[in-house]
Parts: structure tokens; sequence; C-alpha cells
């Protein structure tokens, strides 16, 4: 008789002394009680028990958390030795295509490279790579990019617009010591150099 049978009949034993006791008086109802209780803790007992044996978690023991996958580097395992694969190779940084200067009212406020991305110009912060913090500059005023090449300015539908020689433009090709006036007072301008 295996240790599950026996307590089945423990079970049974415990539950026929409750019913039997439900009729005589409360003694008898008692230990009808603590004899069904008994084979719960057993019962109890008995799974752990087999748990452990077969490499489950008890019920006693917390769930311990999942070990975390090691992060596949490239790495293959060969009789003990790692080969690690070659790192990828690193995106090519953006060509260079000059440097602008950027003026108020004379002085100079900052010097910033013309690269392969586009350099947005306005008083936003989260709008604008270049800020200038001067009313008539918009949030977003003009952006500086590169196209096949060649450097333009584009005007991003700012209040006051931008000028190249004088000249109210909506986009335009930038030139060695071209000027690009941000509104027509002249106080805020670009200058770009290639």
């Amino acid at each position: 008789m295996n240790h599950r049978q026996s307590l089945l009949r423990l079970g049974r034993a415990g539950a026929a002394l409750f019913l039997l006791g439900a009729g005589k008086g409360s003694g008898a109802m008692l230990l009808g009680i603590a004899a069904a209780a008994l084979v719960v803790v057993a019962l109890f007992v008995w799974f752990s028990r087999r748990r452990q044996d077969t490499g489950s978690p008890s019920l006693l023991e917390a769930p311990k958390p999942a070990a975390a996958a090691p992060a596949d580097l490239g790495a293959t395992q060969i009789e003990g030795l790692a080969e690690v694969a070659p790192p990828p190779a690193a995106a090519a940084s953006p060509s260079l295509h000059g440097k602008i200067d950027v003026r108020v009212n004379g002085q100079l406020l900052n010097s910033y490279l013309v690269t392969d991305n586009p350099l947005p110009i306005g008083r936003d912060p989260a709008q604008s790579l270049v800020i200038i913090q001067e009313p008539i500059v918009s949030k977003l005023h003009c952006q500086i990019f590169v196209r096949s090449g060649q450097v333009f300015v584009k005007d991003c539908n700012s209040t006051n617009g931008i000028y190249v020689h004088d000249e109210k433009v909506g986009e335009c090709q930038l030139k060695d010591n071209d000027e690009v006036f941000l509104g027509r007072k002249g106080t805020v301008r670009i200058i770009y150099h290639p």
C-alpha cells in the first residue's frame, strides 16, 4: 500500500467520524474535523515531496524567476571555445559640406557644421538644432540641407521669411560667403562657408 492509498483511507475514516459525530455530539464532530484537516495537510506534504522528487518546485517554495537567457552575441560554442562573429560595420558618418556662422546684430553667436543631415534653424529647441532666441525668428524658421552634394536653405513657412542677396526666397542654393537674412531687418544672418 502506498502513501496515497493510506492517505485516502485516513480521509475516508475522518469523513465517516465527522458524519457519525454530527448526530452524537460535538466531541466526535471535532475529532472528524481534526482528521479531515490532518488528511489535507498530509496530502499537501505528499504533493510537495512528489514535486521535489520530479524536480518541480514545491508548493512550499516561492516560484523562482526564470533565468534570463544569455544574449545572442553572435557567439557559437564549439568544444568549449567561443567564436565571436565580427561586429557589424559601423554606419558611415555623414559627409561634411562646410559650415555656417550665425550672427546676431553683427556678433558671432555660433558656428555649425553642414552635413548630410538637415540642420533646422529656429527659436524653439524642440524643433531646431540651431537655436536663435530673437523675436524676428520663428519657432522653426528655415532649414539648411544637402541635395546632390549641393547645400540649400529652405524657408519653413516662417513669419518673416528668409532673404538671400536682398531677395525673399522659398529655397535657394548656397555658395561661398552667401548671407541668409532671417527677416528683412538684417539683424539675424547666417553666412555659409564651404
